[in-house]
């Protein structure tokens, strides 16, 4: 089993759980957070940055870029949830020419991918994708 940073084996996308939701504090700071809940038998690690690509209706995505934080060890036991956030800029200029439909995500150190609905409610992302603004952010424990 390949190993995801701590002693357990890496969490894989086919026992996890996800989904997004719209954590912006109000309607000048962007923030979605993805949760990912072991449904797995055993315990597994999550440790590391995931992989967040934006997807607008279009079809095209864009890697968005890590944030500076360093990843610390995120073990999850069986029916533990931990999640990441991708942080962005508001566009206040009401042109909103960024309208990501979904986020391509992979967990850490894994290679397969879920594409989750953007949330609704999620203020206007300020682009350009790909811009160093929008970050996605190291995996911790919920809760």
């Amino acid at each position: 089993m390949a190993n995801g940073g701590g002693k357990s084996p890496i969490c894989h996308t086919a026992d996890l759980t996800m989904y997004a939701k719209n954590t912006s504090p109000d309607n000048q700071t962007g923030d979605v957070t993805v949760l990912m809940t072991n449904k797995g038998a055993g315990t597994c690690s999550a440790a590391g940055f995931p992989g967040a690509d934006l997807k607008d209706s279009d079809g095209t995505s864009v890697a968005v870029a890590r944030g500076r934080e360093v990843p610390r060890i995120t073990d999850l036991k069986p029916g533990e949830t931990a999640s990441f956030s991708i942080s962005y800029p508001v566009d206040r200029s009401g042109d909103h020419l960024y309208n990501p439909t979904a986020i391509l995500t992979t967990p850490p150190n894994e290679t397969h991918s879920v594409s989750l609905k953007w949330p609704a409610g999620a203020p206007p992302l300020a682009g350009p994708y790909g811009s160093s603004t929008i970050q996605v952010h190291p995996v911790g424990i919920e809760g």
